[in-house]
C-alpha cells in the first residue's frame, strides 16, 4: 500500500509541476536556511562541553564593590590560585591562562610568524584534555618559556625532524627577544573554545606572584580552578569570601564569584579581556529565525494545499464512491506531502556542504561538528519526518474530509473554516516578514549612529602603530616621523581609542556614591593628534617641560598608579569630570593633587555599550612605551606608511612594523553588531521571497478559481484595473493587519535589543511605515503579476463550456 500511494503521489506531484515547483522551492529554501542556522547554533552551543572534567571547572571573577553596580571583571590576584587551592580543600587544582599574541621566529621567516598563544603553567595539562602526541610537556624546564606546538605547526615548520629541545626566539612588542624550549607537541587545540590557540606557552611564577597581596601594588589576570565533585558552590562562595577579608583584617574591595567553564564564551561581556566570546541572545536570535524560516515555509505549504481542495475534491469524490475510507484517503494526502518534504530535505542536504565554507568565513572559525556528523544527521532527518507529519497532518485531514454529496452540489467553496484558515496564515507570514524588515531597518540605524556619532575626537586619518617598547629612541623616531610628507601630528600614548576607558583607575567617592575615575597618559601632543576640542584653559604646550611628567621617573617610580595621583601635575580634564568633580581650572581639588589647565570636550574613550566615563589626561614627557598615534592629511596615507615602514626597519631592525587604523579599530568594537545586520538583511531577504512565493500561487490559485466570475466581469466591460484590483484587495487588506500586528512586536523585541547600549536611537514610527509600506509594494507587485496575467486571459476560453 505504502508503495503504490508513494507512486500516486509521484505522479500527481509531476502532474502539477507549478504547484509542485512552487512547494519545493519554498521548502527547499527554508530547509536549507533553518540547516545552515542550525549549524551555528550547534557550534555556538557546543564550546567548552569536550573538556572531561569540564562541570568541575570555573573561571574566578573579581567584583569591584567600589563601584555602583558592582562591577565584575574576569580577572583575579595571581596569587588568587595557589593560595586558594592551599587554604581550602574544595580545591583540587588551578591555572592562570590567558590567550595571547605571540611572534615566533620559525623557518625562513625574519619577521616572525603570528600565533595566539595560550599563555598558561603547567598545570593546565591536569585540568583540560589535550592530547600530548610527543614529549612531556607536564615536567617544567627552567631557565626557558616552555613551548608546545601543534602537531600541523610541527609538520609544516619542522618536516620529518623531531623539534623537541629546539629553541626558538619570539619577536616580542617591548623587551628583549626570549627563547622559547619545544618541550611537547599536542593534537590542535579545539576550535571551540574560548582559549582557542595556535601554541600553549608554559611559564613558572615567582614565589612572590603565588601570594594573595594585602595592600600595595598587585597584577590581575584570568584565573581557572578546578574543584573537587560534588562541592557546593554557591557555600564556597560565601567560605572564599570571608577568607579574603580575614587575611586582609579588614573588608576588602574585591569579592570573588565563580563562572561556570562552560558559561565563558556565551554568558561573558569582557571584550576587553577575553577576545573569543558569544553571546546568548545572539543564539536565541538565531534560534528564532530558523523557526521563523521553517515556519513560513510550512504556512506555505499548507495554505497552498488547502488551496488546492477545489482541483482535489472530484478526485476525492471519485475514490470515496469507489470505497475509499477517510483513513485511506488521510494516508494518501499525507504520502504526498511527505514526499514533498523528502524531495526538499535532499536538496537542501544536496545545498547545504557548497554552504559551509561561506558560513566558516562569515563566523571567522574552522567549524567542529556539522549537521552530517552521525547524531546530528539523524537527528535532522527525524525532526524532517516529524515536521513533514505535523504540516501535512492537517491539509490531508481537509482534504479527505468533503463528502461525496457535498463535491457533486459544489458546496465546497462556502467552508468558512477554509477561508479562514487561509487568511489566518497569509496574516502569519506577513507579520513575521514586516517585523523582520522593521528589525533590520532599527539595527542598520544603530549602527549607523554609532558609525556617525560625535565621539569628541577626530576618528578619521589617524594611524595607530602597535604598542611597543620605543626605548630612548622614542623621542628621535616620533620627530623623523613628523618630517614625514603627510604627516601633520604624532603622540606616543598608553592609551588609544578601543583600549578601554584608560590606562589606570582610581576609585573615589562623590556624593556618597563610590566610582572609577580614569586616567590617560600620553605626551604633550595626544590632544593635537586626536583634536580634542577645548571648551576653556589651554592644552598641554610641548614647549613647556613643567606640563609633562618626566618618563625616567616614571619608571623607576615605586607604582606608576602612586606617582601619576601624588604628583601635583597639570592635568586635561573632560567637561563631565569638570562637572562630577566639582573641579576647576587652575585650582587644587581634594579630589586629586593635579591641577587642571585645561577643559576638553567629553569624548567617549570606550564603545558606544558602555556609558561616558570620568577622565583625566595627563602629559609624560618622552614616554619609552605606548601606542604611537599618526594623524595624516587625507591622500597621503600610502606615502605616509612608506615611510614609516622604512624608519621603523631603521630604527628597530628586530620589531616588526604593525599598524592600524583607528576608524577600523572603533568598527571593529561593533563587529557583533555588524555581522547580526548582515544575519537579519540575509534573512529577511529570505522570508520575504518566501512569503511572496506563498501569495504568488495562492493568487494563481485564486484566479483559477474566479476564471469564469473575471470572464463575464471582463464581457460586461471589466478593465484590466478593475480586475487587479478585484484580485488584489483582499490580500492586500490582509496584508494591513499584519502590519498592525508586527509593529508592538518588532518594537518590543528592539527595544529590549537597544538596552544594551548606553547611547542608542529612539525607536521611530517611520521604521514600521516603512517596513509595512515595503511589505504591501512587494505584495501587491506579487499579486498584480498573476492578477494581470489572469485579466489579459481571454473570456472565450474561460466561458467556452457555459
Amino acid at each position: 500500500m505504502f508503495k503504490t500511494n508513494l507512486k500516486i503521489a509521484w505522479r500527481s506531484l509531476w502532474k502539477h509541476k507549478a504547484y509542485s515547483l512552487i512547494n519545493i522551492i519554498g521548502l527547499s529554501t527554508g530547509l536549507v536556511a533553518c540547516l545552515i542556522v542550525a549549524t551555528v547554533v550547534i557550534d555556538e552551543l557546543s564550546y567548552d562541553h569536550q573538556w572531561t572534567k569540564g562541570d568541575n571547572i570555573y573561571r574566578v571573577l573579581s567584583v569591584n564593590s567600589n563601584v555602583k553596580g558592582a562591577e565584575k571583571m574576569p580577572v583575579t590576584f595571581s596569587g588568587f590560585g595557589p593560595s586558594v587551592k592551599k587554604d581550602m580543600p574544595e580545591v583540587a587544582d588551578y591555572c592562570r591562562a590567558s590567550v595571547r599574541n605571540e611572534r615566533l621566529q620559525l623557518g625562513n621567516y625574519k619577521e616572525g610568524i603570528a600565533f595566539k598563544a595560550l599563555k598558561a603553567e603547567t598545570s593546565v595539562f591536569r585540568m583540560f584534555d589535550f592530547n600530548i602526541i610527543q614529549g612531556n610537556p607536564q615536567k617544567f624546564v627552567k631557565g626557558y618559556t616552555n613551548l608546545v606546538i601543534s602537531k600541523k605547526i610541527s609538520e609544516q615548520y619542522f618536516p620529518g625532524q623531531n623539534p623537541l629541545g629546539k629553541v626558538i626566539y619570539n619577536l616580542p612588542e617591548y623587551g628583549k627577544p626570549g627563547q622559547y624550549l619545544i618541550t611537547g607537541v599536542v593534537e590542535s587545540i579545539p576550535q571551540n573554545t574560548h582559549l582557542r590557540a595556535d601554541i600553549i606557552t608554559l611559564n613558572e611564577y615567582a614565589a612572590s606572584e603565588n601570594t594573595l597581596p594585602v595592600s600595595g601594588y598587585f597584577t590581575f589576570e584570568p584565573v581557572y580552578v578546578l574543584l573537587k565533585a560534588g562541592t557546593n558552590v554557591s557555600q564556597l562562595t560565601q567560605k572564599v569570601n570571608k577568607w579574603y577579608e580575614k587575611g586582609m583584617g579588614k573588608k576588602g574591595d574585591y569579592s570573588t564569584q565563580f563562572q561556570p567553564l562552560k558559561d565563558v564564551y556565551l554568558k561573558s561581556d569582557f571584550p576587553a579581556v577575553q577576545d573569543i566570546h558569544g553571546s546568548i541572545k545572539n543564539v536565541y536570535i538565531f534560534s528564532a529565525v530558523a523557526a521563523l524560516l521553517l515556519l513560513i515555509a510550512c504556512i506555505n505549504f499548507v495554505n497552498l494545499t488547502i488551496s488546492r481542495v477545489f482541483n482535489r475534491a472530484k478526485e476525492t469524490g471519485v475514490r470515496k464512491v469507489l470505497g475509499a475510507g477517510k483513513t485511506q484517503l488521510l494516508i494518501r494526502f499525507l504520502s504526498e506531502s511527505i514526499l514533498f518534504f523528502v524531495i526538499s530535505f535532499l536538496l537542501a542536504i544536496f545545498a547545504y556542504p557548497f554552504l559551509l565554507k561561506p558560513l566558516e568565513t562569515y563566523l571567522g572559525h574552522q567549524l567542529v561538528s556539522n549537521l552530517y556528523s552521525s547524531a546530528y544527521l539523524f537527528i535532522t532527518i527525524c525532526g524532517v519526518l516529524l515536521i513533514s507529519f505535523c504540516t501535512g497532518l492537517y491539509p490531508a485531514w481537509f482534504l479527505s474530509r468533503p463528502k461525496p454529496v457535498v463535491i457533486l452540489r459544489d458546496k465546497i467553496s462556502s467552508d468558512l473554516q477554509l477561508n479562514f484558515l487561509k487568511k489566518a496564515l497569509v496574516v502569519g507570514q506577513f507579520v513575521i516578514s514586516v517585523a523582520i524588515i522593521g528589525v533590520t531597518f532599527i539595527v542598520h540605524n544603530q549602527i549607523n549612529f554609532m558609525n556617525h556619532k560625535d565621539l569628541g575626537f577626530d576618528k578619521n586619518n589617524v594611524l595607530n602603530i602597535s604598542y611597543t617598547e620605543w626605548g630612548k629612541s622614542a623621542r628621535s623616531f616620533k620627530q623623523q616621523i613628523k618630517e614625514i610628507p603627510g604627516v601633520e601630528s604624532a603622540s606616543i600614548s598608553d592609551w588609544y581609542p578601543t583600549s578601554g576607558a584608560g590606562n589606570m583607575s582610581r576609585t573615589i567617592k562623590v556624593r556618597n556614591e563610590k566610582m572609577d575615575v580614569f586616567f590617560i597618559q600620553g605626551d604633550a601632543d595626544l590632544a593635537k593628534v586626536l583634536k580634542l576640542q577645548l571648551k576653556s584653559g589651554r592644552v598641554f604646550d610641548p614647549s613647556l617641560s613643567t606640563d609633562a611628567m618626566d618618563a625616567d621617573s616614571l619608571i623607576s617610580g615605586s607604582s606608576k598608579q602612586t606617582l601619576a595621583l601624588k604628583a601635583v601635575e597639570p592635568l586635561l580634564i573632560t567637561n563631565y569630570t569638570a562637572g562630577l568633580l566639582d573641579m576647576k581650572l587652575n585650582s587644587k581639588t581634594d579630589k586629586f593633587e593635579g591641577i587642571p589647565v585645561g577643559i576638553v570636550k567629553d569624548f567617549y574613550s570606550e564603545s558606544l555599550h558602555n556609558k561616558i566615563k570620568p577622565t583625566i589626561i595627563q602629559a609624560v614627557s618622552n614616554p619609552q612605551w605606548g601606542a604611537m598615534l599618526v594623524r595624516v592629511k587625507p591622500g597621503t596615507e600610502k606615502q605616509v606608511l612608506t615611510g614609516i615602514d622604512k624608519l621603523y626597519k631603521q630604527y628597530y631592525p628586530e620589531k616588526v612594523f604593525k599598524y592600524d587604523w583607528i576608524s577600523d579599530q572603533l568598527n571593529e568594537q561593533y563587529k557583533a553588531e555588524f555581522k547580526l545586520q548582515q544575519l537579519f538583511t540575509c534573512f529577511s531577504l529570505l522570508i520575504v521571497f518566501l512569503a511572496c512565493l506563498g501569495l504568488f500561487g495562492l493568487v494563481s490559485f485564486t484566479a483559477e478559481q474566479r476564471v469564469k466570475e473575471i470572464g463575464i466581469r471582463k464581457v460586461l466591460g471589466a478593465g484590466i484595473g478593475d480586475i487587479v484590483g478585484l484580485i488584489s484587495k483582499d490580500y492586500l487588506w490582509l496584508v494591513s493587519i499584519s502590519i498592525l500586528i508586527a509593529t508592538p512586536i518588532a518594537w518590543y523585541a528592539m527595544s529590549k535589543w537597544l538596552q544594551d547600549f548606553a547611547y542608542r536611537i529612539d525607536i521611530q514610527w517611520w521604521v514600521f511605515a516603512l517596513a509595512g509600506g515595503l511589505a504591501v509594494i512587494i505584495a501587491f507587485v506579487t499579486i498584480s503579476f498573476q492578477s494581470v496575467k489572469a485579466a489579459f486571459a481571454n473570456p472565450v476560453k474561460s466561458l467556452r463550456s457555459e
